[in-house]
Parts: structure tokens; C-alpha cells; sequence
């Protein structure tokens, strides 16, 4: 924050389940002023009237728009009305913060990102995991070049519900892990395939894998499902040095670098000899327990403040984007790869 800076006022514009976590950790900010927050749910309403008495509570936006004193908006509507929201608050002059997925189609996300340069105005995607410590550590050691070349990465996000109906597995989850396979690859993918099935809905698939392949040999594999017997949220890197274990619900450590892999002797007479297993330590990383979601509400105010551009900016979004709209069409042929 800067020094003795004026707070940012802000709005929020949807108060559904995920949306309550992202108006209480905005309230919590010292950097920023929460003003508004809007809803359709008039019980919703009523709620927060008595949870947060220094907040005004309506069920039209509108009063945010008007507002000159409303420099940011917080869009945690349903994804069907992310666009619309987005756009009328960009084009009344405010910074948007959107919940993942930016928006339903590319284009309109495309539409979203230039309307925020052309207005000058910051547009950030609320793509989570990119905030969070782990990963953060784990962005470092790759681009520090502890893990040598990245070979592939796989993440696991699996769990018995939620079961939507309004959207499939892939949309409903696989963003949180495209993300964070774009961020760790540092490069966007040349294509993707996409498999699936629906068996508790018809039309609606709750298991999908995902492949994603990029320039080179790095591929990027993404398992997804709500009908797994066991809870699990983790992301495995395997590098051409060491390797490395992001899991979100274990009781070990949150971040594990292995020593393993395979060596090359060039000094070698048989084939046994040229490559050589290495089995090296297991290390837990030291990781900050900060919430991810505080830490992501912080980044956006401190953008908005210090006219810096967002780790998860509009065209991050839309990067996001493309793959999810690729994956899908990949669902609906069959598997076929798609190209990017």
C-alpha cells in the first residue's frame, strides 16, 4: 500500500456462496473501503445488512455504476453474467476484478481486455491458486532452474460433489489447474484433447482427463472429476533435476522438492550403465500459511493503487479461456486434439 494513501473504494456485485468469502476478506482490507454490495437474494440481503452495517446492500447495480466514489468492482456473479457486469463497470471507469472464468466465450473476453486498455482501467481474473504460496514457491524454483527442463506436469482435482447442473467437471474445476500449469510452463500450449463421461447426468460430464501439450516435449496432463472416492487436490512436477509435490490437502507439507530422477553417465560401456537411477532426499519448502484469497484481494487493490498490471490480468484469463472452449469442443468429438 502506499505511504499514507486514501483507501480505494470498492463494490461487490454478487453474494452467492463464493462470493461471501471474497466480501469478507475485501472488508477485512485496510487498503480499500467496501461501500456496496449487490445481490438478487433479498434474504441475502438482509443478511448482510446486519452482518456488515457499514456497507449499503441493493439489488441493483446500477447504484454502483452511478457511483463517481466506486473505483473497483468485485464481479462474483454467476459465469453467465460475468461479461455484461464487467463491461458496464468498465465502461463507467471502474477496475473489475472477475471470478473465474472471465467470461463464457473468447471473444467476449477478447471484447473485455480491450475495453479495459482503452479505458485505462485494471481487469483481473480471479484465478486463485496463482496466489498461493506454494505456488508462488514453486513458480520460483522453476524459473531459478532447480528443477531443470520441466518435462510434465499432472494435477489431480478430484472429490465425491459438488455436482452442478448449469456446467460440466471441466469448467466447473480444470480452471484452477490450467492456470497454474500455464504459470509453472511459462508459455502457452500448442494444443489439447480433452476425454470425458457423464454418468450421473446426462450431458453433463462429471469425469474428464485433459492433455496439453506444448512447443518442445512439455506436456500438461489434468485429471478432474466429482464422483472420486477421495479428496484430492495436487499437482506433480517432473523435471529433468528434481521433482516436485504441490498437494493442498495433505497433513504433510504443502510443497515437497524430491531428488529423483534419471542420469546420464558419458562414460558409460552398456546401456545399464548410461542411465543411472538417482534416489536423492525428500525436503519439505517452508511455505507462508497466508490465505490465498486474502493474498489475491491484496494484489488487486495493491494493481488499482500502484498502477501495476495483475499476475492474472485480463490476457491470462483469456488464455485460460481458450483452453477450456478447446477441451470442450475436444469432449464433443471424441478426444480429438485441438489446436490452439
Amino acid at each position: 500500500m502506499r505511504q499514507n494513501a486514501k483507501k480505494t473504494t470498492i463494490a461487490q456485485i454478487g453474494l452467492g456462496k463464493w462470493g461471501i468469502n471474497l466480501l469478507r476478506n475485501f472488508n477485512a482490507l485496510p487498503e480499500c473501503r467496501l461501500k456496496y454490495g449487490c445481490d438478487l437474494n433479498s434474504d441475502q440481503l438482509r443478511k448482510f445488512s446486519r452482518d456488515y452495517p457499514d456497507v449499503n446492500f441493493t439489488s441493483s447495480y446500477e447504484d454502483v455504476l452511478q457511483d463517481k466514489d466506486v473505483e473497483a468492482v468485485v464481479v462474483a456473479t454467476p459465469a453467465p453474467a460475468h461479461y455484461d457486469v464487467a463491461l458496464k463497470c468498465l465502461k463507467n471507469g471502474k477496475h473489475v476484478f472477475v471470478e473465474k472464468p472471465i467470461t463464457l466465450a473468447v471473444e467476449k473476453a477478447e471484447e473485455l481486455v480491450r475495453l479495459a486498455k482503452e479505458v485505462n482501467k485494471k481487469l483481473m481474473v480471479g484465478h486463485l491458486l496463482l496466489y498461493h504460496p506454494a505456488i508462488a514457491k514453486l513458480a520460483e524454483l522453476i524459473k531459478n532452474g532447480e528443477l531443470g527442463e520441466i518435462y510434465y506436469i499432472y494435477t489431480q482435482r478430484l472429490n465425491l460433489g459438488r455436482i452442478r447442473n448449469t456446467e460440466n467437471v471441466v469448467w466447473s474445476l480444470a480452471p484452477h489447474d490450467i492456470s497454474i500449469i500455464l504459470h509453472l510452463m511459462s508459455q502457452f500450449p500448442q494444443s489439447v484433447s480433452a476425454l470425458g463421461a457423464s454418468f450421473v447426468q446426462e450431458g453433463i460430464e462429471d469425469v474428464a482427463f485433459l492433455n496439453i501439450r506444448f512447443a518442445g516435449r512439455g506436456i500438461g496432463h489434468i485429471h478432474v472429476s466429482w464422483l472420486d472416492p477421495t479428496k484430492t487436490r495436487r499437482t506433480i512436477v517432473v523435471g529433468s533435476k528434481k521433482m516436485a509435490i504441490f498437494d493442498e490437502v495433505s497433513n504433510r507439507d504443502t510443497l515437497i522438492l524430491i531428488d529423483k530422477g534419471v542420469d546420464r553417465n558419458p562414460d558409460f560401456k552398456t546401456f545399464q550403465e548410461f542411465l543411472k537411477l538417482r534416489f536423492g532426499e525428500e525436503n519439505g519448502i517452508k511455505i507462508s500459511n497466508q490465505e490465498p484469497l486474502m493474498l489475491e484481494c491484496q494484489h488487486f487493490i495493491n494493481c488499482v493503487q500502484n498502477d501495476k498490471e495483475p499476475l492474472s490480468n485480463g490476457e491470462n484469463g483469456v488464455k485460460v479461456l481458450k483452453i477450456l472452449a478447446a477441451a470442450e469442443r475436444s469432449l464433443e468429438n471424441g478426444g480429438r486434439n485441438e489446436l490452439l
